[in-house]
């Protein structure tokens, strides 16, 4: 079946009572609705990326994508925008080739997130499988390991010589991260269409024979990052294998406890715009920028903070302030805060669509932080947004409203949005 595919707030149509009840039950990380469901019509919200509902396949994409294209296009990059923001961020493992690779089969995003898992796990299996120390208990007729004495005398026979209650470790790649793994595997080998796919899931099957099987529960995916850190301490581990772990808990929880787990035929793999926003414009600042804020002498800070807005009375610092970006002169001083909006400005608005709110924040930021400079950056929706706003016309202005444009090939357009986020971050004359 073809994948149902709308953009951010954008009505969905063609869904059942059923899946509507779905998806009106789904939840973010803060409880909030991931979809608007109302009496007539569904609608997207910002978050986007796929949920996959009984015979269906629901696909929400930012609207990221040059204007004038066609229908089929738009999506084509869209997709591939989306992938690269999020292998940008590191909240997907995917290199810029496989991106250009995997969107040019013009599949649905879940058989992407299928492949990109799939290949993953195969490459750290064939890198290092792995193993670690596994606690057994059991009852021998001889002795291994730490002898149970208390648990022997509470059985009714605890008398018999013969046979003892003992633990021991076992080095095994038999442990609760594989055991997550191969049932992501036999998951996503009744779903995955691409035979590439399939292929890498026949071989995951085979490495992982001796494993047990095992029916997931919410609790194991942390208690399996735990089980990493405690048993396995070379780094390798954790850098091949937890970012699968974080990838098979989405296929299996979701995005919400309505999708509860076992339940075959539904999952969801989505992701805020919002936070997605801010996090790659402060990446790429970061990483693209550097020489704007290190000439200076500057030092970069994200989503870190020093001040908090109010003390209580117990003079204990509240309501932290963290500006998105907040850069620091070498003699502590704070010269430029970008703080990054995902909402739409309206040029026609004397106020250019800030909110109060919006400004309110700012000013915050701008007077505990005593910074003479605060950019509020909005990804740009038709035409570019510049404005100033001071406190009087004698003072020079200090919040600097701006946008910045997706609508492009972001990964062959990388440099023009280098030079476009320069020009508004680099002091003005």
């Amino acid at each position: 079946m073809k994948p149902i595919t709308v953009f951010e707030h954008k009505g969905i149509y063609g869904l059942s009572d059923a899946n509507k009840r779905v998806l009106d039950h789904l939840r973010g990380p803060q409880n909030e609705r991931l979809f608007e469901v109302g009496w007539s019509e569904v609608r997207a919200t910002s978050f986007v990326g796929v949920v996959q509902l009984p015979q269906v396949t629901l696909q929400i994409l930012p609207k990221m994508h040059r204007t004038g294209l066609p229908a089929a296009e738009c999506e084509h990059e869209a997709t591939l925008n989306l992938l690269f923001l999020l292998s940008y961020t590191r909240k997907l493992d995917v290199t810029e080739p496989e991106i250009a690779l995997l969107t040019e089969q013009r599949a649905p995003l879940s058989e992407i997130l299928y492949w990109i898992f799939a290949r993953r796990l195969w490459e750290a299996v064939q890198r290092e499988v792995l193993r670690g120390y596994v606690t057994h208990e059991a009852r021998l007729g001889v002795m291994k390991g730490r002898w149970l004495v208390a648990a022997q005398c509470r059985r009714s026979d605890g008398w018999r010589r013969d046979l003892f209650d003992v633990a021991y470790d076992e080095f095994t790649e038999d442990n609760l991260p594989n055991r997550l793994f191969k049932a992501t595997v036999e998951w996503l080998s009744r779903r995955a269409n691409w035979s590439d796919t399939q292929r890498y899931l026949n071989q995951l099957r085979a490495a992982f024979t001796d494993v047990t099987d095992y029916a997931p529960r919410l609790e194991d995916f942390t208690e399996a990052v735990r089980w990493m850190v405690r048993y396995r301490r070379r780094a390798g581990a954790g850098q091949l294998y937890r970012p699968l772990l974080n990838m098979a808990r989405m296929f299996f929880t979701g995005a919400g406890p309505q999708l509860s787990l076992g339940k075959q035929d539904n999952f969801a793999f989505l992701f805020d715009m919002n936070q997605l926003f801010e996090e790659f414009i402060a990446e790429f600042v970061r990483r693209e920028l550097r020489d704007v804020w290190e000439s200076p002498g500057w030092t970069f800070h994200a989503q870190k903070s020093r001040r908090a807005l109010l003390c209580d009375e117990e003079s204990k610092s509240r309501f932290w302030l963290r500006p998105d970006v907040r850069f620091e002169s070498a003699d502590g001083d704070c010269p430029l805060i970008v703080d990054t909006k995902y909402k739409r400005l309206d040029i026609s608005d004397s106020k250019a669509g800030v909110t109060e709110a919006d400004a309110y924040q700012m000013f915050a930021y701008k007077e505990c932080h005593q910074c003479p400079r605060v950019v509020l950056l909005y990804p740009e929706s038709s035409d570019k947004i510049a404005r100033d706003f001071s406190a009087d016309s004698d003072t020079p202005p200090w919040l600097e409203v701006r946008t910045v444009n997706l609508k492009r090939d972001l990964r062959r357009e990388r440099k023009t949005l280098e030079n476009e986020l320069r020009m508004i971050l680099s002091p003005t004359k």
